[in-house]
């Protein structure tokens, strides 16, 4: 089925993600709550309970927390299955009726790693409990706490690292370009965020408290003084939370962009409804034009921009106006920013195809190009030169288009032999048996649905009596396949996008029930020195509101700078309305505010009812 392969391919690697993401977020998880309980498990030392009998403990414990959450996720897996399944067929576009049934492979596989995962967890909290006294878990975390040390180091690691990555994303200059270092500037902006987050603020914040005349004021006093230890305290959970909502935003806004795009973008990867392609020495294109006209009748549909031409296509490495013999082992990125896709077209179909009478010498060429204007005066391949005598601002064939990569020729020469001479002067050392000289027949229609599939149909089976070896273009069979990769793009992105937006509201949960313990000692310190409780919650509310938000601002910062190579990288999927792209993005960043601070007014009421 058209469109299938591809949603395999996208939902294996969707698998890949959320495993990976499901390991680190159990094990964040885990931490903080056994963190929480270190006071407990010392009580339970105190009380006279050895640690292998603690032990036990936290194996029942374990032992009920993966069987009821292995059995609720596998039955709500399965049930949510059927829906989702039918929502990706919708957005795949795919029509046949497939029937949703259970993968107990896929069963087995999810249970056997969140066995492993929970039975790493119960390792982990093993190791935290030998290793610890009983009167250090019964102190849990309430050590005494140093001020930060403030590291320029860090900070300017921090700025460096994040300059770079926003460079490379304004920067890159194509699509190729822009998928190649998109993971290198990933990098470095994430390091950025990290240095910035848990060394950066604390160097921001001291040179606020050393400026005495701002940092003695009431209302900054306090304020400055708390922000320093809550980012002490909160400033890897908060990077977490920057990073994560990078991720949401980045990937819901490709893959909606993508999807909402994708009918703009049809054209350039099908010019013409109906391509038909084959050997004209071994195939006579007569018998398949009286047999396309036959099918066109039975089907009651009309044909219209018909052309008939011959042609030679092969790749170049052009430097200036000579080419080059494709180096199909070479991959740097140079290599693929020059390479040049060549169409040669004999000029007696050109004139055909366009009512004209021009004439071209044997050394002489007409250019018209894909990208930017062919800027040399000659083409040269190998010994042979050409004379550029005009440079065509269209062609019947194709159109002005923006290339993913390199650019795109259509030659037009004098007669088939000079198109030979070119071709094996180019693939000298190739070893394929392609036709040196190709037909196409290229066509669109017009009808309804049920008769074009008709047609297509009819259309099919006649040429494969003739010939197994002519290519058959279709654009309604080939939109499957894009529908099929579009669709899953933006399913699994949304899916994914989804996953990450909870990690971050449960991130955020656990911050706000965090800070909650750390607080409610000191609000009540703060009104034993004199501080009425109006006062104590307007200070802490607003150190709360920065620290919480600080996440949201760096994110929408990191997809302003990242916008650049985004749509760059989408150019390569021939997506190229900028404006469609920035419409989607400041979408789903006004859309993904409103639930983060939804989340935020939600998890805050849980953190209120604490420190009272």
């Amino acid at each position: 089925m058209q469109g299938a392969d591809s949603l395999k391919m996208l939902l294996f690697l969707g698998i890949i993600v959320i495993g990976i993401f499901a390991v680190i977020f159990l094990f964040y998880t885990n931490s903080f709550l056994i963190k929480r309980r270190k006071k407990e498990l010392g009580l339970y030392s105190i009380l006279g309970m050895e640690k292998k009998h603690i032990a036990r403990v936290l194996f029942y414990e374990t032992l009920f927390v993966t069987v009821v959450s292995l059995s609720l996720g596998l039955l709500g897996g399965i049930l949510i299955g059927k829906l989702m399944f039918l929502i990706l067929l919708n957005l795949a576009h795919i029509k046949s009726p497939l029937a949703f049934n259970i993968d107990w492979m896929s069963l087995f596989y999810t249970t056997v790693v969140f066995l492993g995962i929970f039975g790493l967890t119960l390792v982990t909290n093993f190791l935290q409990v030998k290793l610890s006294n009983p009167i250090d878990l019964l102190r849990g975390g309430e050590h005494g706490e140093k001020e930060p040390k403030s590291s320029w180091v860090m900070t300017l690691i921090g700025v460096v690292s994040l300059g770079i990555g926003y460079t490379i994303a304004l920067t890159v200059k194509d699509p190729i370009e822009a998928i190649l270092l998109f993971f290198v500037a990933v990098l470095f902006v994430i390091v950025g965020t990290y240095a910035l987050f848990t060394s950066g603020s604390v160097t921001l914040l001291k040179a606020l408290k050393k400026n005495k005349k701002f940092y003695y004021q009431s209302r900054n006093f306090i304020s400055v003084s708390g922000m320093i230890y809550r980012m002490k305290q909160n400033a890897v959970g908060l990077a977490n939370i920057c990073i994560l909502s990078t991720m949401v935003l980045v990937t819901i806004t490709t893959t909606v962009s993508l999807y909402i795009g994708q009918e703009s973008m049809r054209r350039d990867y099908y010019p013409m409804d109906i391509s038909i392609i084959g050997d004209p020495e071994s195939t006579n294109f007569s018998d398949i034009e009286q047999m396309v006209t036959a099918a066109k009748t039975k089907a009651n549909i009309e044909m219209f921009d018909e052309l008939s031409f011959d042609m030679s296509t092969f790749t170049a490495f052009q430097e200036g106006s000579h080419f080059l013999p494709d180096m199909e082992e070479n991959t740097d990125l140079q290599y693929y920013n020059t390479i040049s896709k060549i169409t040669t077209i004999p000029l007696a179909d050109y004139n055909r195809m366009t009512n004209q009478n021009k004439t071209l010498a044997e050394n002489e060429v007409m250019i018209f190009s894909e990208g930017e204007n062919y800027q040399e005066s000659m083409v040269v391949f190998g010994e042979s030169q050409f004379l550029v005598v005009e440079q065509l601002e269209t062609i019947p064939m194709d159109f002005k288009k923006k290339l993913i990569t390199g650019n795109g020729y259509y030659l037009i020469v004098k007669d088939q032999q000079i198109m030979t001479a070119i071709y094996n002067t180019m693939n000298e050392n190739k070893e394929d048996n392609t036709p040196v000289i190709s037909h196409a027949l290229m066509f669109n229609l017009e009808g309804n649905e049920a008769d074009i599939n008709l047609f297509s149909d009819n259309m099919k089976t006649s040429i494969n009596e003739i010939n197994p070896a002519i290519k058959v273009g279709n654009i309604y069979e080939s939109l499957a396949e894009l529908y099929g990769i579009f669709g899953g793009f933006l399913f699994l992105g949304v899916f994914l996008g989804a996953m990450f937006m909870m990690a971050t509201v449960l991130i955020i949960y656990f911050k706000q029930i965090s800070e909650g313990y750390e607080d409610s000692g000191r609000f009540e310190i703060m009104q034993k020195v004199g501080m009425d409780k109006t006062e104590v919650k307007k200070t802490i509310g607003k150190q709360i509101l920065m620290v919480f938000f600080l996440p949201l601002v760096g994110a929408i910062i990191h997809v302003a700078f990242a916008f650049p190579v985004i749509t760059k990288m989408l150019a390569a999927f021939r997506l190229t309305n900028v404006w469609l792209i920035l419409g989607c993005t400041l979408t789903v960043v006004v859309i993904y505010a409103l639930v983060y601070t939804v989340v935020y007014l939600l998890t805050a009421r849980s953190y209120y009812k604490m420190i009272h």
